[in-house]
């Protein structure tokens, strides 16, 4: 049986990553295009988290056996979720105050310059939707409250495999000592 720290190591684990964030990303498209729901700034700024934890993925897949590329994989998996998580609760606390109808967030993502994604991929990237608007929702939730703990699950995953992955490099090297009395 293969351990969480050894994951990092493993092709396959990083391939499951990157699919789940297909996935996210395929149902967010389907959403938008089939259901007809526009996605808002802060709907935006989770993709872009989503498609970090993706490339991070990307980075990880590639350079599974090489260190420098795995541990550059697992901080962007990481900062990514973390980001994700932070906005999606932004976004969920947002749409569920007392006075959601004052809830006001920017008309246009706010890209760096060199990277005007909205305007590059704007099917993609627009965010015509308002963030306080509740279009769907699922057990009571809505999206921004899913999001949240989709990242916060994702952000715990990451935690525990890079945990363990640093853990696991210090039982290889017999003659490390982590703490000494």
């Amino acid at each position: 049986m293969l351990s969480i720290g050894q994951w990092p190591t493993k092709p396959f684990a990083w391939l499951l990553l990157f699919l789940g964030c297909a996935a996210l990303l395929g149902a967010a498209l389907y959403f938008q295009a089939v259901l007809g729901l526009e996605p808002c700034v802060k709907c935006v700024y989770q993709r872009m988290a989503v498609v970090g934890i993706a490339l991070s993925a990307i980075i990880g897949l590639i350079g599974s056996s090489y260190a420098l590329l795995r541990w550059i994989g697992l901080f962007g998996w990481l900062y990514s979720s973390f980001e994700g998580l932070r906005i999606a609760y932004d976004h969920w606390d947002l749409q569920t105050s007392k006075n959601a109808f004052f809830a006001v967030c920017e008309s246009a993502p706010n890209f760096p310059s060199w990277a005007p994604l909205h305007e590059w991929f704007p099917g993609l990237f627009a965010a015509p939707g308002l963030c306080g608007d509740i279009d769907w929702q699922w057990l009571g939730m809505g999206m921004p409250g899913w999001m949240t703990w989709i990242f916060g699950g994702l952000l715990l995953l990451g935690v525990i495999v890079t945990l363990a992955h640093f853990i696991g490099l210090f039982k290889k090297r017999k003659g490390l000592v982590l703490y000494h009395k």
